[in-house]
């Protein structure tokens, strides 16, 4: 190895590595692979980990805020035509977010929540290819943070 790229290290909930050397995740970094590189490493990996633990704090909220969160059948509607304008799945994969929704494979879900309807979506994009389940998701979070006031 030459040493011509860089060494890239990614972190979060949601980590997609390729053999392509095409990755992503929450947290991203790249540094230039210079002698040095070890010596920083640990450095740059704590620094990492404390974006990653702020953002698991921030997601536990949300979580949070979103099983308190009734949603009347109304919202559920808006929340699921602004997932597909926001392209968080295909319009076609609409009928199995309503079915997931309405029979809900897991006893926890059976409250209407906004957590309730999450889980529909994300039980629904487990059919998707990685790359599409990972965009969805974070497209889906986005959604929800918006419309909800989640921030």
């Amino acid at each position: 190895y030459d040493r011509s790229l860089a060494v890239g290290l990614t972190l979060g909930s949601r980590v997609f590595c390729c053999d392509n050397l095409a990755f992503s995740g929450e947290v991203t970094m790249q540094r230039k692979h210079t002698v040095n590189v070890f010596r920083d490493l640990p450095d740059l990996i704590y620094r990492m980990l404390s974006q990653v633990s702020a953002m698991r704090e921030r997601s536990d909220g949300e979580i949070a805020a979103m099983k308190s969160r009734e949603l009347q059948p109304v919202g559920a509607h808006h929340l699921m035509v602004e997932a597909i304008r926001s392209g968080v799945l295909p319009a076609s994969r609409l009928p199995k977010v309503i079915e997931a929704w309405e029979e809900p494979a897991h006893a926890e879900f059976l409250p209407r929540t906004a957590w309730s309807l999450f889980n529909a979506f994300t039980e629904v994009q487990k059919g998707a290819p990685p790359r599409a389940q990972m965009d969805g998701s974070l497209r889906l979070s986005s959604l929800f943070r918006r419309e909800l006031s989640l921030n």
